[in-house]
């Protein structure tokens, strides 16, 4: 302008501000604000609502706030718009409380809220999944005589549908005509995602079929739920079909929707995988995708198995150029898919440059309480991709153990200052060895550090979930009372950091405070917890056998998947004796994870022919029946924990198998010498040490030979890969 002889004005200036705003460039709203006094041009009221709003779209809630409170120093008093581009800005933030505070504070300022206000405090308590506030903030609306619109509604259903209130939410959808409101498609998509998390999938169904007689099209987010629900409930099939209808209804689906459904559904016809996979690399070499589009195709390909060179070289030539631009989601997921499908070491060098680089700058104190745990998620999962892909950088590892620990810690200041370990001796409490008189099937602790404590679960204990009375969550919150808050927490699993079955027995890791749970979250992310098993299972397995490779795919109550799709999975193994029970041919093994999937040694030694004794999951009903003469539950015990404590110092604990395994030892008749004293050695809790130093059993060719035939009895009898996949 001052190139051509104009001098912007107040209403240029609101205007190139406004611009800004529908773009999402906050950064400029914000230059151009602050140099309107160069410009001897007072910002006025639309010139603080234009900046808040643009601020407001992007989630900078602290800008927004300190804008409009800027306006109130300068004596410029904000109207409703200015409150509802704040009330936005902290919706989009997940602040749910400021949100609400600022809403409240209009009246007392004489201002009235209008539908946007409380549209968008509603919208905020559905980003926390706080229903009841959402419907309170309803209610309130009807009794200032506000009609509710359409986006007011919408909130209000997804925060039912984030709280888990599927009814809520459709009766909601069912008030919209008599209030005369017309849904939308954002109203659908956010009930057929409530039905989707509650596997109400003749619901979902139903409200799909209901959008093109409300004259409605069916988009990429309707379909996302849709499958999502019919794979949930298991309606497979249904699901195949609705994939088939999205691709005849056309639309903008996104290169990355039709292997997301493939991936979601567990698509194994490979004519299907390779046509997907010809037209995403099609695509690949024709356009260049977002970052969001760049994750999701890697984890698809992940998880179906596909290892094909040329895609994922295309989409290293895509990512690597934007990694800036990848959220820390995306980033975990194109990691992963690399590390389920194939390490690339340039890629995942750049990808921990760049989280590093994140880590070193990222102040979790002004994170929602939402953000922040979504932001420690996708880092302790970074972490876990890395080593899986055996590359985790000192300097990643280094960062995220700081940034993550310190949140802990903070958390540990919010619920009580008791419960930090800054506020405790920080000296080894005694150990508490686990008392030979004492019957197994009570819960012992077994060791007892200031922050974090190793327990033993006997059979038939749950660690937690409420499939049984037997709870070794509340064992914990007996044994403690309400010291240490993690262990009220649900959403941090009661402080534990693993699971164990509910037949089997062990030792089970757990914490005290959140900032141990962290730092063992770390730890256990990044490899450096050991957790060593030993088993009794079928057959005689091959001595050379040393590990089992292969993904795992679960839903439901179902039993584990295991072949060539899911998440990738490890089990190390080492054969020390074979023995025999009757007939049956038998093998004792100890095993080391280094994943740690639901039910993984038990799933992967049925994939290999050689399950567990007395496993009712992946087993045949007569072989489970049969090997109840052996032992009375799953013959699998986690003898061994390894980690280290706040200070770094390693410890070691280890437990001999309990009194109903050492029963069913006694019975086995060892093959040849070695077997023989390896079973006495635990027989006298005498073999007690770690994986890694266990001899593996010798083998000669005739026992190889013996081996191979035991195998096709055992595969014969059904309790091979084909009954598992049965």
């Amino acid at each position: 302008m001052p190139g051509n002889a104009l001098m912007p004005s107040e209403v240029s200036c609101n205007a190139a501000i406004s611009a800004c705003e529908k773009a999402g460039q906050w950064q400029f709203a914000l230059g151009l604000l602050s140099s309107m006094p160069e410009l001897r041009i007072a910002p006025d009221r639309i010139s603080y609502n234009a900046a808040i709003s643009a601020c407001a779209k992007e989630g900078q809630w602290q800008v927004a706030l300190s804008l409009l409170n800027t306006m109130q120093a300068i004596i410029l008093k904000p109207d409703e718009i200015s409150y509802s581009a704040a009330i936005s800005s902290c919706d989009q933030g997940g602040q749910v409380e400021l949100a609400l505070g600022l809403l409240n504070k209009m009246i007392p300022n004489n201002l009235r809220p209008d539908a946007i206000s409380y549209s968008a405090a509603i919208s905020a308590c559905a980003k926390r999944g706080q229903w009841h506030g959402a419907l309170s903030l309803l209610r309130e609306m009807s009794e200032m005589r506000l009609e509710p619109n359409v986006v007011t509604y919408s909130a209000a259903i997804t925060a039912c549908d984030q709280g888990g209130r599927w009814q809520l939410a459709l009766d909601l959808l069912s008030l919209m005509p008599e209030a005369r409101v017309v849904p939308n498609e954002i109203t659908y998509n956010s009930a057929i995602s409530a039905c989707e998390k509650a596997s109400q999938w003749q619901l979902a169904l139903t409200l799909l079929s209901l959008m093109p007689e409300a004259r409605m099209v069916p988009n990429e987010i309707t379909y996302i739920a849709a499958i999502s629900v019919c794979e949930r409930s298991l309606q497979l099939a249904r699901g195949l079909q609705l994939l088939r209808e999205s691709k005849k209804r056309g639309g903008s689906l996104s290169v990355a929707f039709y292997p997301w459904a493939l991936a979601r559904l567990s698509v194994h016809d490979p004519d299907i995988i390779s046509a997907a996979l010809d037209e995403v690399t099609l695509k690949l070499s024709a356009s260049r995708l977002a970052p969001k589009e760049l994750s999701i195709i890697a984890w698809a390909f992940g998880m179906l198995g596909v290892t094909n060179p040329m895609l994922f070289h295309a989409l290293i030539i895509q990512a690597v150029p934007q990694l800036q631009s990848f959220t820390m989601g995306d980033l975990l997921k194109l990691a992963w898919g690399f590390a389920a499908a194939g390490v690339d070491v340039e890629l995942f060098i750049a990808i921990q440059n760049e989280v590093a680089a994140r880590l070193e700058k990222v102040d979790l104190l002004n994170f929602s309480e939402l953000s922040r745990d979504a932001f420690l998620q996708d880092t302790l999962g970074l972490l876990w991709a890395s080593n899986f892909a055996g590359y985790c950088s000192n300097n990643l590892l280094a960062s995220a153990r700081l940034v993550i620990r310190q949140a802990g810690a903070s958390m540990d200041r919010a619920h009580s200052p008791s419960s930090s370990p800054a506020c405790q001796s920080m000296g080894e409490l005694p150990c508490t060895e686990a008392d030979p008189l004492q019957p197994d099937s009570k819960p012992q602790t077994i060791l007892d550090l200031p922050d974090r404590l190793v327990i033993f679960k006997p059979p038939g204990w749950e660690v937690f979930n409420r499939d049984t009375e037997l709870q070794l969550s509340s064992f914990l919150q007996a044994s403690l009372g309400r010291r240490f808050a993690i262990m009220h927490d649900e959403e941090h699993q009661y402080g534990f950091l693993h699971r164990l079955d509910l037949p089997s027995s062990g030792l089970v890791l757990a914490a005290k405070t959140y900032e141990a749970y962290y730092d063992l979250k770390v730890q256990l992310n990044a490899g450096e917890i050991a957790r060593d098993y030993v088993i009794l299972c079928h057959g005689w397995v091959r001595p050379s056998l040393t590990n089992i490779k292969a993904k795992v795919y679960w839903r439901g109550l179902l039993p584990t998947s295991v072949g060539d799709q899911g998440k990738p999975s490890l089990t190390r193994l080492k054969v020390t004796a074979h023995a025999r029970h009757e007939s049956i041919a038998l093998s004792l093994v100890i095993v080391r994870i280094a994943t740690g999937r639901r039910h993984q040694i038990r799933s992967h030694f049925s994939h290999v022919g050689h399950p567990t004794v007395c496993d009712g999951k992946y087993t045949t009903e007569a072989t489970f029946q049969s090997d109840k003469d052996i032992c009375d539950r799953n013959c699998l015990h986690r003898y061994r924990l390894a980690f280290k404590d706040v200070a770094g110092k390693d410890h070691e604990v280890m437990m001999p198998v309990p009194a109903d395994l050492m029963i069913s030892l006694q019975q086995v008749a060892p093959k040849e010498v070695q077997s023989a004293k390896t079973i006495c050695d635990w027989l006298s809790g005498r073999s007690l040490r770690s994986w890694q130093n266990y001899t593996p059993l010798i083998s000669d060719f005739g026992g190889e030979q013996a081996d191979t035939q035991q195998e096709g009895r055992t595969a014969a009898a059904g309790t091979g890969p084909s009954e598992q996949h049965a």
